[in-house]
């Protein structure tokens, strides 16, 4: 039987090459696009999914809170935390450590050198606790004696070049020490979907031991794995009561000390916080693009439903035959439904090719690292199967049940009517696809004109033409050797000015100091990103004086002055940037010796215009050196700027030579931060693309089948003097009313969802009516632009070829 149902299918097939089309295109769009959203977001979903007993591992965050409100939530902790809350909490089975403070490192072996970017200090025990592979030497104890090192299979290519690299010896830098660690394990090159992301870890003992169980430097990430029946917010409850045993500063004495155990699968999805240093997803983007898979996925099921019931009324006489000589009404429902099963499958063979080849051609698009789709995945498998007979029965159920209820007397004498109720249904599920193309329109819009608005938008800080270079080793006498260096670069033609700085632009400050007006109580000491710079950081860098002034190399007490931006100000309690001006702070390190505010900057973006302004001290106190001056930024004033990398180059290669030169422009640099932002606008526009065409091959369907059934209408219309302008009228407003009933629903739903998202960004544009007045525009043209060769036939055939039969 499902043979002969099977012939018959593809009988229809052929026979109706158009219908086939359109619904097989349809079903395969909406296909393609499911498999490669959800193949994007189970990607998204998938990071440190990798360790065993990851659904017990937590990464303990840290949280102050002052008279109930947070006052500071970062994702880093003391390395004193671990040891004490195991030896108090029963439930935690065990925990480790990685010290990421300070962690890019020149690292050389003989005559290779090159500067890693996550050089850390980790504990013994880190290869044990994560399921990373190991490819040489004992997980057990390859990082339990001092000045050891474990490296990855791409360090050991780029240092040793196919060699064995065990026994062998790297040079480390670690701040102002020089280390010769010893290699004593090799580790597999970490996965894309890793949160954490290095190639080299030194040993917990090689660090230096004032800090190892020390309670106030928050440098490390601590992992916690719970046993399974713990409960991980009891533990967050009773820490601040342990934590009272080590609150010894002053400035801790009005706050409570907490933490928030984060659940490991979460990390990545989780907003940013400052002083990450992974790169974060964006769980708001994978939920939205969740939603616009399945939403994709229903366009096409409801194009399936709508065109097998429009083309109901060509197949009443098949039917009634059928009813005739005997089929019961089951073995019609197999039918159709067979019928659904086929083109499904037909439609699934398509997007898994299409998808196939789009996988590995959209990441560069879409400028991502991994992989749309993971072809190994067994769930992928058997998501395909579920979307294929959830197609079948959503796509095909209910146009069977409607040809099965056929009556065949009716269809036989060619007098069967169905009722009003199946009109409504189409009307309503292309009133459906239409709302969901506006809003995904509108979110492409939204999205674009947030961009470009972050893109455009001044900066309070100047970042053309800026050539920032990473600071070299430290070595004996390297600090009159930088000097020199710099005064040579100055000399350079073209250049303009050199600065150097702990941060720059496009990076948070990252040191933290708890500060205080002089005089005032411990209690009101907050934390502040504190900035150490030079007398040219300021002019180099276009930082607008609002009060006060800038460094002057002539005033001798200026190397003890502070310079404050406007978040800074308020922060201290000051009522204006004038008042501030002559008063004393006390840092954190000298609070007998204050120091004096001598100017304050207009608010700049440190950072990507996602977040707000932060309060943020320029320095330059000699007893502040252990901040470190990690950036020298050259300012270009010619358009040869090769010229003047090479001139620097050389300069470097002489006064640092064992040091690479590893540099950036700042513009490019900066605008990598909204990487992510172009990521969904692209992924927005591509899939919101998709979904119209998915709607505008089901308008042209219905648009082709309504038009055939009201040819006797549009004869008699003409006959009785109607123009072709009229009927054309007549038939665009039928599709017209449709789109324009889309619009007026998905206005005030889309208002909702692009407000919920733009609440992520600190500075965001405003909604005006050209964000809802453009997409109904565009989709208004082309649904008229889609409509408009069917309607144009119509309303020019002859009528009397049309009423020749009656």
């Amino acid at each position: 039987m499902f043979l002969h149902y099977t012939r018959i299918v593809f009988r229809n097939i052929i026979r109706h090459k158009s219908y086939t089309g359109i619904v097989v295109s349809g079903l395969a769009i909406a296909m393609t696009a499911y498999l490669l959203i959800s193949g994007y977001v189970d990607g998204q979903r998938s990071f440190d999914r990798m360790h065993a007993d990851g659904d017990r591992m937590y990464r303990v965050e840290t949280l102050f809170r002052k008279n109930g409100e947070i006052t500071e939530n970062w994702p880093t902790s003391t390395n004193g935390m671990a040891p004490a809350i195991k030896a108090t909490f029963p439930e935690l089975e065990d925990y480790t450590r990685i010290n990421w403070r300070g962690s890019t490192r020149v690292v050389r072996y003989e005559d290779v050198k090159f500067r890693e970017e996550h050089v850390c200090f980790a504990d013994s025990n880190f290869f044990t606790f994560f399921s990373y592979p190991v490819m040489k030497g004992d997980r057990n104890t390859f990082l339990k004696a001092p000045n050891t090192v474990v490296i990855s299979e791409a360090a050991a290519q780029r240092y040793f070049k196919g060699a064995d690299p065990m026994g062998k010896m790297l040079h480390i830098t670690a701040g102002s020490r020089q280390l010769d660690c010893e290699v004593t394990g090799v580790f597999a090159n970490l996965p894309a979907n890793s949160t954490m992301q290095f190639d080299m870890l030194m040993s917990w003992t090689t660090s230096n031991k004032q800090v190892w169980d020390f309670w106030y430097q928050h440098e490390s990430y601590t992992f916690v794995r719970l046993h399974p029946s713990a409960d991980p917010h009891k533990i967050e409850a009773q820490f601040p009561a342990l934590a009272e045993k080590y609150k010894t500063a002053e400035t801790m004495r009005d706050h409570e000390w907490g933490i928030e155990l984060v659940p490991l699968h979460d990390i990545h999805l989780n907003p940013a916080k400052p002083n990450e240093v992974e790169v974060k997803g964006n769980r708001q983007a994978v939920t939205w693009l969740s939603a616009m898979a399945l939403v994709i996925l229903l366009m096409g099921w409801f194009n399936y439903i709508n065109l097998s019931t429009a083309r109901a009324m060509d197949r009443t006489r098949e039917i009634g035959v059928r009813k005739a000589v005997g089929a019961e009404k089951s073995y019609l429902l197999i039918q159709f439904l067979t019928e659904s099963l086929v083109l499904n499958a037909l439609a699934l063979v398509i997007a898994l090719a299409v998808a196939a080849v789009a996988s590995y051609t959209l990441p560069a698009y879409l400028d991502i690292s991994l992989p749309l789709i993971d072809w190994t995945d067994p769930v992928r498998w058997l998501t395909m199967l579920a979307i294929l007979l959830v197609g079948v029965l959503v796509s095909g159920l209910y146009p069977a049940l409607v040809l099965s209820n056929v009556k065949p007397v009716l269809a036989l004498k060619g007098r069967y009517r169905f009722s009003s109720t199946g009109s409504y249904l189409r009307q309503g599920l292309v009133v459906l696809q239409f709302c969901a193309s506006m809003i995904l329109l509108v979110g492409t819009v939204v999205a674009y004109r947030q961009l470009s608005f972050m893109t455009s938008q001044k900066l309070g800080v100047n970042t053309d033409q800026i050539l920032v270079l990473h600071a070299p080793v430290s070595t004996t006498g390297s600090a009159g050797k930088l000097e020199s260096f710099r005064n040579e670069v100055k000399r350079l033609p073209g250049v303009e000015a050199v600065t150097g700085s702990g941060s720059v632009p496009g990076l948070e400050v990252g040191q933290m100091l708890a500060n205080r007006r002089f005089g005032a109580n411990a209690g009101t000491s907050r934390l502040y990103e504190s900035l150490t710079v030079d007398y040219d950081f300021m002019s180099l860098f276009g930082l607008q004086l609002v009060a006060g002034r800038n460094f002057d190399r002539g005033r001798a007490a200026d190397v003890y002055g502070l310079v404050l931006n406007e978040a800074a100000v308020a922060q201290f309690g000051f009522k204006s940037p004038q008042e501030a001006i002559g008063q004393r702070i006390a840092l954190e390190v000298t609070t007998d010796r204050p120091n004096e505010i001598i100017g304050v900057v207009k608010n700049y973006h440190q950072q990507g215009l996602q977040r707000s302004f932060t309060p943020i001290i320029m320095l330059m106190d000699p007893d502040y050196k252990w901040l470190p001056t990690d950036f020298y930024s050259v300012k270009v004033s010619t358009k040869d700027v090769d010229k003047v990398v090479k001139g620097v180059q050389a300069n470097w290669t002489a006064f640092f030579p064992e040091s690479p030169m590893n540099y950036f422009f700042l513009d490019e640099f900066f605008n990598n931060q909204y990487k992510q932002d172009q990521q969904f606008g692209r992924s927005f526009m591509l899939f919101a693309s998709l979904a119209i065409l998915i709607a505008c091959l089901g308008l042209f369907g219905l648009t082709s089948y309504s038009t055939a059934r009201r040819t006797k209408e549009i004869g008699v219309r003409k006959s009785l003097g109607a123009s072709v302008n009229s009927i054309l009228a007549l038939l665009a407003w039928d599709t017209l009313r449709l789109v324009l009933v889309a619009s007026v629903l998905a206005v005030p739903l889309s208002w909702y969802l692009v407000n919920k998202w733009l609440e992520t960004y600190a500075f965001r544009i405003g909604l005006d009516i050209l964000v809802w007045f453009i997409p109904i525009l565009v989709l208004v043209l082309i649904a008229l632009l889609t409509i408009g060769y069917q309607t144009t036939k119509a309303a020019l055939a002859n009528p009397v070829k049309a009423l020749k039969s009656e």
